[in-house]
């Protein structure tokens, strides 16, 4: 190896001082880009959910803490002075029909409830998690009675239904779809919310 005379040594010296230079740039660039990486990634996930609100005509979920009115449209809620009401603390006998109804479609939203959700927010991309899943089941859940007593009384009006199992299967049919649609109104409104800030 030859040796270097001292204009070389300048030369060579200086060469590595830029390249130093070039790469303290770059690594100071990296850490700018890494610390905005992880203040984005931290307000994402501090983000606070201050109210949920359904609009659309099926279901309604009032708070994240816990109501969900199926089938009442904004203004169904200015008519209704207090929901509590019908609401006893005994648990009286319902009828046979009501009784088979309540357990069947309560078995369907626990069984089809997750899956119809999963696929939704997927579809959407709208990630839900499992307490918030699971708060919606069971809100949905509590309205049975509810929905099932009003799906009665449309029955009873349809000419066409003339016995008990056509009426079951016509309220069974009308909850269904009113679960799905909701679902689907719900996960659909909050991603567009969700894309607009």
């Amino acid at each position: 190896m030859r040796s270097l005379n001292g204009n070389e040594w300048t030369n060579y010296i200086y060469d590595l001082h830029q390249h130093i230079t070039e790469q303290e740039k770059k690594m100071e660039a990296l850490e700018k880009r890494l610390l905005k990486l992880e203040n984005d990634f931290q307000e994402r996930n501090t983000n606070t959910i201050e109210k949920i609100e359904y609009n659309f005509d099926q279901l309604k979920i009032e708070h994240l803490d816990g109501t969900l009115h199926i089938g009442i449209s904004p203004n169904d809620l200015a008519n209704i002075e207090d929901f509590n009401v019908h609401q006893n603390p005994l648990q009286k006998k319902e009828p046979p029909l009501k009784q088979k109804l309540i357990s069947e479609l309560s078995g369907y939203i626990h069984e089809n409830g997750p899956s119809l959700i999963q696929d939704f927010s997927a579809k959407y991309n709208h990630p839900i998690d499992d307490d918030f899943q699971l708060m919606m089941i069971q809100d949905i859940e509590k309205q049975l009675p509810g929905r099932i007593s009003l799906y009665e009384q449309e029955a009873l009006k349809d000419s066409t239904i003339t016995n008990d199992q056509q009426s079951k299967q016509y309220i069974s049919d009308q909850i269904k779809h009113e679960i799905h649609q909701s679902l689907l109104n719900y996960i659909q409104t909050n991603r567009r919310k969700g894309e607009d800030q």
